[in-house]
């Protein structure tokens, strides 16, 4: 299989294009990813990448936190590893999928002077680092949300089910996925009162985790944050483990006053997975 190179941040890697010395180490990860009922072999090859890359800036990450060279720096273990991804290149050592699991192998070769050096030039720069930072959060979110579709496709799947075995009893469970999808859209399109109204109207028909959830960031972004509390916690009852209430719940409690219950939601949507928890512990760390 011939080797393929993917650039993450490769726009600051064209900044500090070098070949790497031979005083160099190699970090080599392998990640597993099982196919859910609902993924295809592109979103498989997606999950793996984006996690396997984690795993190798982790590990590089804590390698690099032992270096004096960057400990003088002064800088949290995060920015070692955004800073980091800017910097260095994975390459793809394997691939294999069997319909069910994705099996990738991947290998980042570093020198860590050399990776000092490039992390001081770019702490000194404050835009390249700063796109490194904002790149890496994108990647994050956008898994977080493949992740969350990924859980709303099989809870909709279930529903269809349940249409299909009895149509004339759930004539109301087809209004409410019709309700609910119209709420969706106009709370993304700015439009939470409205979004509020239609998401009524979807709860009354069917009670669902997804929609309590919806409904709450409606509040959430209306500052009403008493009800956002309210519907992500019907939500949680529903489903405990939904990272995204958890946040949100957390969010709101946050703007209450109620900032230790708020923690306390923050590290389980952390635990969870969940990328903007984790950044929020990193701006609060006296309640991690």
């Amino acid at each position: 299989m011939n080797l393929r190179i993917f650039t993450y941040g490769a726009f600051i890697c064209l900044l500090f294009a070098a070949p790497l010395p031979a005083r160099s180490a190699d970090f080599i990860e392998v990640y597993n990813y099982r196919a859910g009922e609902n993924d295809s072999k592109l979103t498989c090859r997606t999950v793996s990448l984006i996690e396997v890359k984690r795993l190798l800036l982790e590990k590089i990450g804590t390698y690099l936190e032992t270096r004096t060279s960057v400990k003088n720096f002064q800088i949290t273990s995060d920015e070692v590893v955004a800073l980091t991804a800017g910097i260095v290149k994975t390459e793809i050592l394997g691939e294999e999928w069997n319909g069910e699991s994705y099996r990738l192998t991947a290998r980042i070769e570093v020198d860590p002077d050399d990776v000092a050096e490039k992390i001081d030039q770019m702490r000194n720069s404050k835009e390249p680092a700063e796109n490194v930072r904002r790149l890496a959060e994108v990647n994050e979110t956008s898994l977080e949300r493949m992740r969350d579709m990924q859980e709303e496709m099989e809870r909709i799947q279930s529903n269809l089910l349940r249409v299909n075995q009895d149509l004339s009893a759930n004539e109301g469970l087809l209004n409410s996925w019709e309700l609910l999808e119209d709420g969706v859209s106009l709370r993304q399109g700015g439009r939470s009162r409205e979004a509020i109204d239609v998401l009524n109207r979807a709860l009354t028909h069917n009670p669902t985790a997804i929609g309590y959830h919806e409904r709450g960031k409606a509040y959430l972004e209306l500052g009403m944050y008493q009800k956002a509390v309210e519907d992500f916690s019907a939500a949680l009852e529903m489903e405990p483990n939904q990272r995204g209430s958890l946040f949100g719940r957390g969010k709101a409690k946050w703007k209450l006053g109620f900032k230790q219950s708020a923690a306390e939601d923050m590290k389980k949507a952390a635990a969870l997975g969940q990328g903007q928890a984790k950044r929020w512990l990193n701006q609060h760390p006296k309640f991690k």
